[in-house]
């Protein structure tokens, strides 16, 4: 097998390529563009270990089965969620699960409720998601039709929830996160993947990718200096810190790229594919600290 890459300055070789799924490898069109395709293929050729981590619930990886086929041959294992569940696509199997119970979310639905009139809510659980009255259904939720109802009727208080989630589409999606970001206070993790909704995700308290990726990286004998790691969002920002080669899309939200301080070129420039392929070619990750680079190879 060929020795693992190092990068240029850093002296920990890169083991782990992890990388988020929406805006930063996957289009609006759900479409991976052909170069990034073709990139991560080479890097697993390499000899690299490539792993998604994303906030999609595990019902929502049809773009992956449909593309990424002989890539997942090789490693089929993707962190969904937000990192609640870890799945094996190709196995179809649920690895590992970080769950809360019901009860947790109810607490917090009334709180949000009284202070927010209006929210809407849902409750995703490993067999499928539960969504009140009103909450519209998107092209993504024709896969694994939601069961619609007031929660507290329709899933028990000791259920295990994957993830729940509040909207409020008449809120400002910045000033709703950080509502619910104080009301929760630390009970459940509050975090967003939609940065222009006001679309709030909840979790497992102290739950995030970058804790699940941790551990999936430990049990492989990978140190977070030998990962490097692809995101666009606030969820994806715990990620990008933790790994010692984090870049934030150029494309992505401004706040995740001045707080990683080092970016990928946009997602429209197969911006995952430049940097993946400036590191195969020995000439370094292709893209700085204050800035995206111009096209690799």
């Amino acid at each position: 097998m060929t020795p693992p890459l190092e990068v240029p300055g850093d002296r920990a070789p890169v083991k782990l390529i992890a990388s988020d799924l929406d805006g930063t490898v996957l289009g609006h069109d759900f479409r991976i563009r052909p170069r990034t395709v073709e990139a991560i293929g080479a890097a697993q050729e390499r000899g690299l270990h490539v792993v998604f981590v994303t906030g999609r619930p595990m019902r929502w990886l049809d773009p992956l089965r449909e593309q990424l086929r002989e890539q997942l041959a090789h490693q089929g294992v993707v962190i969904c969620s937000n990192g609640a569940v870890v799945y094996d696509l190709t196995a179809d199997l649920v690895v590992e699960s970080s769950l809360f119970p019901a009860r947790d979310a109810f607490a917090v639905m009334e709180e949000v409720a009284a202070h927010h009139p209006g929210t809407l809510f849902a409750a995703e659980t490993l067999e499928g998601v539960y969504t009140d009255h009103g909450w519209a259904r998107t092209d993504r939720m024709e896969i694994g039709a939601p069961r619609v109802g007031p929660l507290r009727e329709r899933v028990p208080a000791g259920t295990g929830l994957v993830k729940f989630l509040a909207k409020l589409d008449s809120a400002d999606p910045q000033e709703y996160f950080r509502a619910l970001t104080d009301l929760v206070a630390g009970r459940l993790s509050v975090t967003h993947s939609v940065a222009a909704a006001p679309l709030v995700e909840m979790g497992q308290k102290g739950l995030t990718k970058a804790r699940t990726l941790e551990q999936y990286a430990a049990e492989r004998g990978i140190r977070p200096q030998e990962v490097m790691a692809f995101g666009d969002m606030p969820n994806d920002l715990e990620m990008l810190t933790w790994a010692g080669h984090g870049y934030a899309m150029a494309s992505g939200h401004p706040a995740v790229a001045r707080a990683v301080g080092r970016t990928a070129p946009p997602f429209e420039e197969d911006g995952v594919a430049q940097v993946i392929e400036a590191l195969l070619h020995g000439g370094g990750p292709g893209a700085s600290r204050t800035g995206h680079s111009a096209t690799a190879g």
